[in-house]
């Protein structure tokens, strides 16, 4: 996503490899009392602020590659194909062997056929993704402390988890359900994902705070990092700098590169694209003591219910949720239905959607990323977009964005039949 777990949208150690720049993304201020508003974005507005400037200041379309990577001289590359031909793996070595990387601007897309042509390319089963691991996933690299204390606490918890069996009680599956709901759908989709990553709603401050604070409790790193980490994932989705591509392989996609502090730190690190959060006494509190509220939920759950709720409203909740947010990374991004064209892989589960509160439609979001509403049909369950437009109607969320059907209608890959 000091033991601080999931950051990069997943997991975290502690805030020493923070790179704060001096250039801040501010985010308006919110009051404590406010009425109800419905705001539809205009097409200018689309996408996230920062992923349309980056896209302005480097063409994509271009011939030439980008100008933040690098590459060999003319005289060693005569001819250079666009960017947006290239694989994915020949993209990657381009921008690796060619350092510093500048994780400001974005890369073109690259070719799912040139990724497929790749010699020696892996095939996601049932999907349009072809794989080419670009390090190795645990073992035949060289691993960092980080690396071994989320290693050990992520299997440790893994382990715990395996005893429910021994621990069950109807109590305790009631636990476990509150946990699932509270930490996973009230603190990651609703308010690390929807309300503080993409600024999907507002909420007054008190309110903000308590949903964050449910998002801590998930494990999945504290609200300034795992915004950053998620925000870097939409301006470079599904290229190189995205910090978890299944082009990389499923498993990386999924929990690999929360095992590879080195390789995902190069793409997240500067954390100044969440100056907004970090401008908050709240959440900069959340960052420094994160462990000791990651040990504290431990205790109390042992304090009021012994082994068995530190095993089922600990571990297993915590194993739980860690997955179903990670499938969001991976099998939306390999398996499901294209309705927009996004350029990435993002698509449309129906199995994750509804593990994962409404997040599976993942398409959808991906077309209309500052939407608080990701399921747009009436069978797309998104429990998530239920709550937020509950907080609507009863004056506890305001300028709630949602595309147009303009919008809608200009993305969708297959357009409607005009009527003769």
């Amino acid at each position: 996503m000091a033991l601080q777990l999931p950051t990069r949208s997943g997991m975290r150690l502690g805030h020493s490899q923070r790179h704060p720049m001096a250039r801040c993304v501010a985010a308006p201020s919110l009051g404590s009392a406010f009425g109800r508003q419905t705001v539809t974005v205009s097409t200018r507005n689309a996408r996230d602020i920062s992923t349309r400037v980056a896209e302005i200041a480097v063409p994509t379309s271009t011939n030439e590659p980008a100008p933040h990577a690098p590459v060999a001289s003319p005289e060693e590359m005569p001819e250079r194909p666009a960017w947006a031909n290239m694989s994915y793996s020949k993209q990657y070595d381009l921008l690796y062997n060619n350092k510093p990387l500048n994780i400001k601007k974005v890369v073109a897309k690259p070719s799912k056929t040139a990724q497929a042509q790749e010699p020696g390319a892996g095939h996601v089963p049932n999907s349009d993704v072809y794989t080419i691991p670009k390090r190795p996933s645990l073992f035949g690299r060289p691993w960092n402390q980080t690396d071994a204390t989320f290693v050990a606490f992520i299997g440790a918890m893994h382990v715990l988890a395996l005893a429910a069996p021994f621990t069950y009680s109807p109590q305790m599956v009631v636990l476990f359900l509150a946990g699932y709901f509270v930490t996973g759908c009230l603190g990651i989709t609703l308010s690390y994902h929807r309300m503080l990553s993409h600024k999907s709603f507002q909420a007054p401050k008190w309110l903000e705070y308590i949903l964050a604070y449910c998002g801590v409790l998930a494990v999945e790193g504290d609200p300034i990092e795992w915004a950053s980490s998620h925000r870097y994932h939409h301006l470079h989705c599904d290229t190189p700098l995205d910090p978890h591509s299944p082009y990389e392989g499923f498993f990386w996609s999924h929990m690999g590169w929360l095992l590879d502090n080195k390789a995902t730190m190069e793409r997240v690190s500067n954390r100044s694209n969440a100056d907004d959060l970090e401008a908050q006494w709240y959440y900069r509190w959340l960052r420094d003591t994160y462990m000791w509220h990651v040990v504290a939920q431990l205790g109390l759950l042992f304090a009021f219910g012994g082994l068995p709720a530190v095993v089922w409203g600990g571990a297993l909740r915590i194993c739980w949720v860690w997955h179903i947010t990670w499938f969001v990374n991976s099998a939306t991004h390999c398996w499901g239905e294209e309705v927009y064209d996004t350029g990435d892989l993002s698509k449309n589960n129906w199995w994750v959607g509804i593990l994962a509160w409404g997040e599976g439609w993942h398409n959808n979001h991906h077309a209309f990323e500052f939407s608080a509403r990701h399921g747009f049909e009436w069978w797309q369950v998104d429990v998530t977009w239920g709550l937020i437009w509950t907080l609507e109607k009863l004056g506890l969320a305001k300028n709630v964005k949602l595309p147009t059907e303009r919008q809608k209608a200009k993305l969708l890959k297959v357009k409607p039949a005009v009527a003769a």
